[in-house]
């Protein structure tokens, strides 16, 4: 139950519980925005002071007031590198979390989940997707910062002049409908565009695997075509995301900039004919100019967001995929004969459209204790399938396979693989050295 919980849970709250893992860098990194943000939002209110009072009527102190803008200047330089470093850590922590929570998925599952997977697209989840996230992370408390000084500045400009306020909120809803007509669709775009760089990925790593085998036949043309034709769909695909990128941040970073022409065309107005003094009028303009920086991130983070939703989901589909193969309830008895029989077993293969026509219909064998047995047969009659019945890589149709006289379902994997000895029919060889490779099953 509690894994169907974390699966209706939405994208970004599953996102924030890795995050969450890290505390500490969690809380330096946003701590650090939001007081870093702060304490700019305070330097347009002293630049009002020393123009109002320390040059305008001379009733406050030059030093006092520059020696706090020097020091504004020196805080805010510190907290940018604690949130820089602390939030490229922790954007890191989370990547590094997600890519072995995936291999962990990997390594678990059973042999029909296994084979509904890809290698590209593996791979595509395991590298792009992953990129897309830590760059969305490393944005995250900036972002976070970005808002406090949105909302710092509209107080502020509030209590400055209200009517300027109101002109340069008169975007708004501009800004609204582009935000929302950009999430429907660059959502959608990054998505294909993902699976598209997942597709190129395999076919890489078909040819490379198999090179020898294409150099055989002669079919290097045949394979270049093949990643051609790939490399031209996510072509294709990634350009629709930067169109759709060139169309929607201009926008989004353009609107803000009109309201800033008609606040300065008024505020001027204002100052000239004496409503507002001259220190009201550059804080104010240095609040809008404030202002319309986190505006334009906000647009930009919109949409680095959808293209890391994208790669989020796709990442979480595959970690919270389930294995059809679970442990049975007891252990394998150390003192379990070394019997092996197969008992009316019936099994096929699933593929993409369903069930293929059965490998073995009503297959039954007894080995004794003792025995040694060849399965004998053409290609495709099954014997290898019963290699990977018994350790349970695939569970049967029907039937049953026991070993020591125990159905195999009933037996916990690390106990029933500890009792077998497996030589695979393909011969593999980890990037490790040849004592690696060979004391593998007892390191």
């Amino acid at each position: 139950m509690a894994a169907v919980g974390e699966k209706q849970q939405g994208w970004a709250r599953r996102l924030a519980g890795y995050a969450w893992r890290y505390k500490a860098n969690t809380l330096l990194a946003l701590g650090s925005s939001l007081a870093g943000m702060a304490v700019l939002a305070l330097v347009p209110l002293v630049t009002k002071v020393i123009i109002d009072d320390v040059i305008g009527t001379k009733t406050r102190d030059l030093a006092v007031w520059t020696g706090l803008l020097v020091g504004a200047a020196i805080l805010v330089y510190a907290l940018t590198y604690v949130r820089r470093y602390y939030g490229g850590r922790l954007a890191l922590d989370v990547q590094h979390d997600l890519r072995t929570d995936m291999y962990a998925t990997i390594t678990r599952l059973d042999g029909r989940r296994q084979d509904e997977l890809s290698t590209g697209q593996v791979i595509g989840r395991a590298t792009s997707d992953l990129q897309l996230i830590q760059g969305l992370l490393f944005m995250l408390p900036m972002t976070i910062g970005n808002v406090l000084l949105f909302l710092i500045s509209l107080g502020v400009m509030a209590w400055l002049s209200l009517p300027l306020t109101l002109v340069a909120l008169a975007v708004a809803p501009a800004l609204w409908v582009i935000a929302k007509r950009s999430r429907t669709r660059l959502h959608p775009a990054t998505w294909h565009a993902q699976q598209q760089a997942a597709v190129v990925a395999g076919f890489v790593d078909g040819a490379v695997s198999g090179v020898r085998v294409v150099k055989g036949f002669g079919q290097e043309d045949q394979e270049t075509g093949k990643i051609r034709e790939a490399g031209r769909k996510l072509f294709a695909g990634r350009l629709r995301t930067v169109r759709l990128n060139a169309r929607y941040t201009p926008a989004l970073q353009a609107v803000p900039a009109l309201g800033q022409v008609a606040v300065l065309a008024l505020g001027g107005w204002l100052a000239y004919r004496g409503q507002i003094t001259l220190g009201t009028f550059v804080a104010f303009s240095a609040y809008l100019a404030s202002l319309v920086g986190p505006v334009r991130m906000l647009a930009m983070v919109l949409t680095v967001a959808q293209q890391a939703r994208a790669g989020v989901e796709r990442v979480l589909d595959l970690v919270d995929t389930e294995p059809l193969v679970t442990d049975g309830p007891k252990e394998l008895p150390a003192d379990a004969p070394a019997t092996v029989e197969f008992d009316d077993v019936s099994f096929a293969y699933a593929t993409a459209e369903g069930r293929t026509s059965p490998v073995l219909d009503g297959f039954s064998l007894e080995i004794g204790a003792g025995e040694t047995v060849a399965v004998v047969g053409a290609s495709g009659s099954g014997k290898s399938t019963l290699s990977l019945l018994l350790p349970r890589f695939y569970d049967v149709d029907h039937g049953a396979v026991l070993v020591g006289g125990h159905d195999v379902r009933e037996l916990t994997l690390d106990s029933l693989r500890a009792a077998i000895g497996l030589v695979p029919e393909d011969s593999f060889l980890f990037s490790d050295t040849v004592r690696a490779n060979i004391a593998y099953g007892l390191p």
